[in-house]
């Protein structure tokens, strides 16, 4: 989608329709008064008139054809207007998307909502809002009846330009993301997610090496080949690397890929097989963000770690009871072959350590528990930093990803102290989510580290806020502003 910036004298401006803010108790934005007094009060009483009240998420149309060089208002309601914040310019603007469609209609302007309270940064997020909700996974779809929105002008000067990039950036790698995640088992194995990281690297600039099975041997990554071997598809390992000459920090990302999850011999039941496609969200998130950081080219070093794998039940499949030793030494017992996720991570985290990274971040839907604990919509902090866990709290906050801290309670490592071998690569029913972090950091020589537990929010069984069912694209917009405020880049320079 092309974002177009048209200025601010509305009354040179034309089109199907102007979408407005109005909060509550029809508390107007100053656009919004402009247009109420060119139409001497009528936009007021029409509000008045449906009984609007400019709750959140509550759009309306009123025609002007005759009165404004506009056929249509869209007026989409901002909520109290003392408590706006970022995620519901987000929701103001995918409300007022949704409308837009219904009315089939193009040559559409938006107002910058909420700039009169939240600033220059307020762009951004209705960028971020109408490209999120304006996503739709098509691909196996032969109709589409809905109208296909190619542009969105923007009633905004071009100083603020670079907002408006960074929103774009933002939510085109959460797309991109969105993409991957919702593609079937059947279309990305592992050596597709490799064949993409490759076309990617050629595409925006990145260094790429991909580990077949005799490198994964050579590099005793264990825990990859055990989890793959029962499968027709072979494991891969992915590293994509972003090295400026400039870099003053090294940064590490990690994302889980396991293309389909059938639980392996300890099968899954039917109904929780369903959506394991999305058990490579990860891995995806890692892919939609190196996509981004070799475009905002940052000055820091982000290298992107992929390991990948298919969990099947064929005839070579590993087994309850064996034993597997990583490369760093520890030996781990399978009581269970999908608790499979941790097991190619800690060759990850292996491997990431002897980057000597100053932070290194994984993101896996790694556990049930952690949505047992915290929902469909939260994501799970487990850290050996606290500041770390709340810059990401608060980077959250204004991205509208949700996260939060579980504790890596020492307690529960008895939970997984193996009998035969070092540790087990599952505990009891009983904080599983905190005995999976546990088991990670066994494999963590990093002083800063922190594990994202996206389970629940990278894929939705039914529509939320600006999402539509399927994938979200969790936690890419998070850790990539992260890593841009980390690298003290320009937002709004």
């Amino acid at each position: 989608m092309e974002f177009i910036l048209v200025g601010k004298k509305i009354k040179e401006l034309k089109g199907n329709a102007l979408v407005i803010g109005v909060y509550k108790e029809l508390s107007l934005t100053p656009v919004a008064q402009e247009i109420d007094s060119f139409l001497e009060g009528k936009l007021i009483e029409f509000l008045k008139d449906i009984d609007f009240k400019g709750d959140l998420e509550k759009t309306v149309f009123m025609p002007v054809k005759d009165k404004t060089n506009f056929k249509y208002l869209i007026i989409t309601g901002l909520g109290e207007k003392e408590k706006l914040e970022p995620d519901k310019i987000r929701k103001a603007s995918a409300s007022a998307l949704k409308k837009v469609e219904e009315l089939k209609l193009n040559d559409v302007t938006f107002e910058n909502l909420g700039s009169e309270q939240l600033g220059e940064k307020a762009i951004q997020w209705l960028v971020e809002g109408v490209l999120l909700s304006n996503y739709k996974f098509k691909k196996y779809k032969k109709d589409n009846e809905k109208t296909k929105i190619e542009k969105i002008n923007l009633l905004v000067e071009k100083k603020w330009q670079k907002s408006i990039q960074i929103g774009k950036y933002l939510a085109e790698a959460a797309n991109f993301t969105r993409d991957l995640v919702n593609e079937p088992g059947n279309v990305i194995k592992p050596q597709d997610l490799a064949e993409i990281a490759i076309r990617l690297a050629k595409e925006v600039g990145l260094k790429c090496i991909v580990y077949d099975e005799k490198k994964l041997k050579d590099e005793k990554m264990h825990g990859i080949l055990a989890v793959g071997q029962g499968s027709y598809h072979p494991p891969r390992f992915i590293h994509l690397a972003y090295t400026p000459s400039k870099a003053k920090k090294r940064f590490v990302i990690i994302g889980k890929g396991i293309t389909f999850d059938s639980g392996g011999l300890n099968i899954k039941p039917d109904q929780f097989m369903k959506t394991m496609k999305s058990d490579k969200a990860g891995a995806c998130a890692v892919l939609g963000i190196m996509k981004a950081i070799a475009s905002l080219k940052p000055q820091c070093e982000v290298h992107g770690l992929i390991p990948a794998a298919e969990n099947m039940p064929g005839g070579k499949a590993f087994r309850p009871d064996d034993i597997i030793v990583f490369k760093n030494g520890k030996s781990v017992e399978i009581h269970n072959t999908d608790a499979e996720g941790r097991l190619i991570l800690a060759d990850a985290l292996i491997y990431a350590s002897d980057l000597k990274p100053d932070v290194i971040i994984d993101m896996a839907t790694l556990t049930g528990a952690c949505i047992v604990a915290l929902g469909r919509f939260t994501s799970g902090i487990f850290s050996n930093d606290e500041n770390l866990t709340k810059d990401i709290q608060e980077i959250g906050k204004e991205t509208g990803e949700k996260f939060w801290p579980l504790p890596l309670d020492e307690d529960l490592k008895e939970e997984i102290k193996g009998t035969f071998g070092d540790i087990k690569n599952v505990g009891s029913r009983y904080g599983g989510a905190i005995t999976a972090a546990l088991f990670l950091k066994e494999f963590v020589e990093a002083k800063h580290w922190i594990h994202l537990d996206i389970a629940g929010p990278a894929y939705l069984e039914k529509s939320w806020k600006y999402y539509v069912e399927g994938a979200t694209g969790v936690p890419v917009r998070t850790v990539l502003t992260w890593l841009l405020k980390e690298a003290n880049y320009g937002f709004g320079d």
